[in-house]
């Protein structure tokens, strides 16, 4: 009896290495889609949150390592890719730990309209009025004072020494306060849309080189606080009996009431149904990079996920004989079956059942007589995005003989 050995090489197998980008669109839902927007979105408005905090090193540190995760599994770092699996809570933890002055400060400032729809402090016109008014009548009195006008930045993290008032606003009580006599002169006044939030608020001064040498803190530090936040403020000077006005790091001098109401007032006015298209496309593009960054890193946070939710599960399936020779045919009890173990993420490995898995062998070189036939993971036929990772057995026992002699089944 002639034994025909049918030898095939077989490809070095990784399933790692082998997962596609083609792979992981079948993984890919339209719940995936939407939930790859929404953290774009909440990562978004955390970094305007975060943008001049130190804790923005830990959220880039965070979205960091499914980054270097990946690179490691990329270009086979086996010990890098190890660590970053089963270091990943002590990692968060350890950030969390040196952070968590700013965790509480933010998470302590946080209400869910501001986080999401973005907060914009805004003051009516009456109020307007009343602060125009007041910061007037102090020039003519030859009195001194600095008021800031919060906006969207929360001031908080840049001013100190700040004494809570939440008051409303008022020629009087803002005359009151910048008396000479006044224990709360001395400082900034803080106004948040309709009230008078902070008194005694001391500022960061500008380091800018264009400012004149002869302004002293105060006017610094009017300055300064439009350096580093939109907010805007009124500097009145009571040696030389005038006011300055300072928004995004610049100075201008105003003359009259009506020029600072209408400074004080020029904010986005309210669009008609005809403008809300350009203000959506301008709220769009604003900050494209950043957006478009956030996006980047939220898609390879979901590959990463995905590539981490690994597992394995096995079947036995059956055996399918194709393209065997015309004259010969299969004799005997071959084997019908063969035992497959089979990875990949877990979402797949759910949904996947034994009649999607194929084992084809052809026949095409076997000739008459006992053949023993070399199996290789081409032979395995699995949905796109499962690998095999073991199989048994390996080879099969065929024995073909001429169509008039074989047993048909």
């Amino acid at each position: 009896m002639l034994e025909n050995k049918n030898h095939r090489r077989c490809s070095n197998f990784s399933p790692l290495r082998d997962k596609s980008m083609k792979d992981l669109i079948y993984l890919f839902r339209w719940q995936d889609g939407l939930e790859i927007l929404l953290l774009t979105f909440v990562f978004y408005r955390l970094y305007l949150r975060l943008r001049k905090k130190r804790a923005l090193r830990m959220v880039l540190a965070i979205l960091a390592l499914p980054v270097f995760y990946l690179i490691a599994r990329w270009i086979d770092l086996p010990l890098s890719v190890w660590g970053l699996q089963n270091l990943w809570a002590v990692i968060l933890l350890v950030l969390v730990v040196l952070f968590q002055q700013e965790i509480r400060e933010v998470l302590g400032s946080l209400t869910f309209p501001s986080f999401f729809l973005g907060r914009q402090e805004v003051i009516t016109s009456e109020a307007l009025n009343r602060v125009a008014d007041g910061a007037f009548r102090m020039t003519e009195k030859g009195m001194g004072g600095l008021i800031v006008l919060q906006r969207k930045d929360d001031l908080d993290e840049f001013i100190h020494g700040q004494t809570p008032l939440d008051s409303e606003i008022s020629e009087a009580i803002l005359l009151s306060i910048f008396n000479p006599q006044s224990p709360l002169h001395d400082g900034a006044v803080i106004l948040q849309g309709d009230r008078i939030r902070y008194a005694t608020a001391l500022l960061p001064v500008s380091q800018s080189l264009s400012v004149p040498r002869e302004w002293g803190t105060r006017h610094r530090s009017g300055l300064g606080i439009t350096e580093v936040s939109d907010a805007e403020s009124i500097i009145i000077s009571e040696e030389r009996k005038n006011i300055l006005y300072a928004r995004r790091g610049k100075v201008e001098k105003i003359g009259k009431k009506e020029d600072l109401t209408r400074s004080l007032g020029d904010l986005p006015p309210l669009l008609d149904e005809k403008n809300r298209k350009q203000r959506w496309m301008s709220t769009l593009s604003h900050d494209l990079p950043i957006k478009t960054l956030f996006f980047g890193i939220v898609l390879l946070l979901w590959v990463f996920v995905i590539g981490i939710h690994q597992g394995e599960i096995s079947f036995s399936i059956p055996i399918e004989y194709y393209s065997a020779p015309v004259d010969l045919g299969i004799a005997g009890d071959p084997p019908k079956e063969i035992n497959v173990r089979l990875k990949g993420s877990q979402r797949l490995l759910s949904s996947t059942n034994p009649e999607q898995v194929r084992v084809q062998i052809n026949l095409s070189k076997a000739h008459q007589g006992m053949n023993q036939i070399q199996l290789c993971e081409a032979d395995i036929l699995t949905p796109s995005g499962i690998n095999v990772t073991y199989f048994y057995p390996r080879s099969v026992r065929i024995y073909l003989s001429p169509v008039s002699n074989s047993i048909k089944k």
